[in-house]
């Protein structure tokens, strides 16, 4: 009996001067992950248009008939394996509207009148392809790239919370990508007749940076399991048009169970497009809500 009591100390003590799993180590043998964000983007399209030879340069918040903000879909997703993260994203948001031409001007060969009742509307799409490696995370257990495995394994280890997640980890990324982009605008004069129409569709390769911070509340909130706040910009030139392309996403999730929360954010699409004589500065922004998944 003695000899059990002692075998069984001894195990005991044997565990606990083991070290935990290499898992349990940020950024040191994760596992492959996977996370996903899908939700309704309500943006608004500003900038201006001007479309045809000698066409009129018109607000596009103001005086198209498309100022209003919109429900859209937005999302993005993004398989997670060590320090790199590979994945995609997109959109597509459309409008339509009436109004009474608040100035005069022509459009894509179409002669407006101040007063007129015009028809407007636009749609927008984009779909890309998104790669973006951790270039910098303090807290992890190699904090550089070319650091060795072990150099800040205390400061890693003490961050774990109880359920093996992390209760503080901040990431610095670059990111890189390609994009495609597809935007059409039409313009009817209903009291005169005829309608001007801009149509166009570019590709983009961008490059940017971002930040990445998950909290773990560890089970001291109820409900909540772990809070993520982020931000990511890109920009690059637009194929064949040569204009500059830039978008933002910035947001706040919270994680109610370990796998799905719910996120809310802001989302920045800018885009300058030109076809002949016309030419569309625009911009598409607004609030973002989404469901965020994450295994």
């Amino acid at each position: 009996m003695v000899g059990s009591i002692v075998a069984c100390a001894l195990g005991l003590q044997d565990a606990a001067a083991s070290p935990p799993p290499p898992e349990r180590f940020l950024g040191t043998a994760e596992s492959v992950g996977v996370t996903a964000d899908v939700g309704v983007w309500v943006p608004r399209l500003t900038g201006t248009a001007q479309v045809g030879a000698g066409g009129t340069q018109f607000d596009l918040n103001t005086e198209l008939a498309v100022g209003d903000d919109t429900a859209g879909v937005a999302g993005e997703f993004a398989v997670l394996s060590g320090r790199w993260r590979f994945g995609g994203l997109g959109f597509a948001v459309s409008e339509s509207g009436t109004d009474s031409a608040p100035a005069g001007g022509t459009f894509g060969g179409v002669s407006i009148a101040a007063g007129d009742t015009i028809s407007g509307s636009y749609s927008a799409w984009m779909a890309g392809a998104e790669v973006a490696y951790t270039l910098w995370r303090p807290l992890a257990d190699e904090p550089w790239p070319w650091d060795a495995a072990g150099t800040n394994r205390a400061e890693a280890t003490s961050i774990l919370g109880s359920n093996g997640r992390p209760l503080f980890d901040v990431q610095l990324l670059v990111l890189g990508g390609a994009l495609a982009f597809h935007y059409e605008q039409d313009l009817t004069n209903d009291t005169a007749g005829g309608t001007g129409t801009f149509d166009r569709t570019i590709a983009a390769p961008y490059a940017g940076a971002g930040l990445d911070l998950r909290i773990g509340v560890d089970g001291r909130v109820p409900l909540v399991q772990d809070l993520r706040v982020y931000a990511m910009a890109g920009a690059g030139p637009s194929i064949p048009d040569a204009e500059i392309v830039w978008m933002v996403r910035v947001g706040f999730a919270a994680m109610i169970e370990p796998n799905i929360g719910v996120e809310f954010g802001y989302r920045l699409f800018d885009f300058d497009l030109s076809d002949g004589p016309s030419q569309v500065d625009a911009g598409i922004r607004g609030i973002f809500g989404a469901v965020s998944i994450s295994f």
